[in-house]
């Protein structure tokens, strides 16, 4: 039974049923054109730039359609476009062609045109994204699952099976000297830190170790700036004429840190984003700025990256206890010193680890002490972290890396400095 008081509702919002055929339209020629350009000359398969986009348009109008009818007939439209699809497959298996991936993706993109109409805006988009990156990436992610190892595969699973059953029943209230010890909140950093770690982990995994010192040293700034600071400085003992090279990715490394701490703050803690947004940027450029120009061309490549996979539990149980520690030392220089107590304890604390500090202020910005304190103070973590960077490098790298770190971190840490004076 049609419903005519939602086809007068819609007939009354033409614009805004426009705008969202558009955005249907757009996402079905976002993936379609990833199809297309992977198609061979000569080749014909089922879906392209033009196939995705209607195929988006067809999610869309079977949504509105079942909107002011019975929701049956978006079951009725589905099936009627999953058996086209399977008729497709069955053709093109036919030929030899076993693959499967443009069909699935098909079908995914009918229910993201649904998705648009029902307004679920963000969820469809970033379901694209990720469809986008299995499509474009196919010959990375083969090259990703030839480089996983069975010692990865058993620490991450143990990790994430760890996880399922820990969380449920750990108890999510304070316990211990001023309230320091929270497990399941622990247990949750642990979880964003090690997610986040391992998306650069994964990230040289698919991308592998010899494109180059430059990319090499961002994906080490969403990894680990300092595992990779540690691994840089051993290799230019072995390779010294590289040593320019690996100061400059040092040093980017350390400044993808700012943004990847940034991004960390905003799920802990979204107030303290502001405040933080503008000297982290800040902190960023001239970092970035710094590394290219210290940076020499080079036709060398570097091998064999030392990184260790953050789900490994040992990994993050040390993760935890360190958070666990720098969380107690917090609240009790809070207590007896005031102020001067969280400055100085996230100033030492961020010679051991940024990220724990970082998520120890953003909790106690939350009940304890102001947003400013907390900032300045992980901003303190921020610069004590840097000086760690560069001493590692001065104390056990080659000489000419001495030298080319010493000129690059300079800046940083003026920067720094001027942030201090201003505030």
């Amino acid at each position: 039974m049609i419903e005519l008081t939602k086809i007068t509702a819609i007939n009354q919002n033409l614009a805004w049923l426009f705008q969202k055929v558009a955005i249907a339209i757009l996402i079905g020629i976002f993936i379609g054109v990833e199809r297309e350009r992977k198609k061979k000359p000569g080749e014909k398969y089922f879906g392209g730039i033009r196939t995705f986009p209607l195929v988006a348009l067809f999610g869309f109008l079977s949504a509105m359609i079942a909107s002011f009818t019975e929701f049956y007939l978006y079951a009725i439209f589905f099936l009627i476009f999953g058996v086209t699809i399977s008729i497709s497959y069955y053709f093109a298996a036919e030929r030899g062609e076993i693959g499967g991936t443009t069909e699935i993706a098909l079908f995914i993109v009918f229910i993201l045109g649904s998705l648009v109409f029902w307004e679920m805006l963000l969820v469809a988009a970033a379901i694209a994204v990720v469809v986008q990156i299995f499509l474009a990436f196919k010959s990375e992610l083969r090259t990703f699952a030839g480089e996983v190892n069975q010692e990865d595969i058993i620490a991450t699973i143990k990790f994430l099976v760890l996880t399922i059953i820990v969380l449920p029943i750990l108890p999510n209230k304070e316990f211990g000297p001023f309230n320091a010890f929270n497990p399941h909140k622990v247990w949750l950093v642990i979880i964003l830190i090690a997610t986040v770690s391992f998306t650069g982990y994964i990230l040289f995994k698919i991308i592998g170790a010899n494109k180059g010192i430059a990319l090499l040293s961002f994906l080490g700034g969403i990894a680990s700036s300092t595992a990779l600071t540690l691994s840089f400085t051993q290799k230019s003992k072995e390779v010294k004429d590289l040593s320019r090279n690996f100061a400059a990715g040092i040093i980017l490394a350390s400044s993808i840190m700012f943004p990847r701490l940034l991004f960390i703050i905003f799920v802990a803690n979204q107030k303290m984003v502001p405040a933080l947004t503008v000297p982290f940027l800040f902190f960023t450029v001239v970092g970035v700025i710094s590394s290219g120009f210290i940076w020499k061309k080079s036709s060398k490549q570097v091998n064999n990256i030392d990184l260790t996979n953050p789900f490994k539990i040992l990994f993050a149980l040390k993760f935890g206890l360190v958070f666990l520690a720098i969380l107690f030392i917090a609240k009790a220089s809070q207590f007896y010193f005031g102020n001067s107590g969280v400055y100085l304890s996230g100033f030492f604390s961020g010679f051991a680890d940024l990220d724990a500090i970082a998520l120890s202020l953003s909790e106690l910005s939350k009940k304890i002490v102001s947003i400013n304190v907390a900032v300045n103070a992980l901003i303190l973590a921020g610069f004590a972290n840097t000086i760690v960077k560069l001493f590692i490098p001065i104390i056990f790298g080659s000489k000419e890396l001495r030298k080319f770190v010493a000129i690059g971190f300079a800046p940083l840490l003026i920067s720094f400095v001027i942030y201090f004076i201003l505030i």
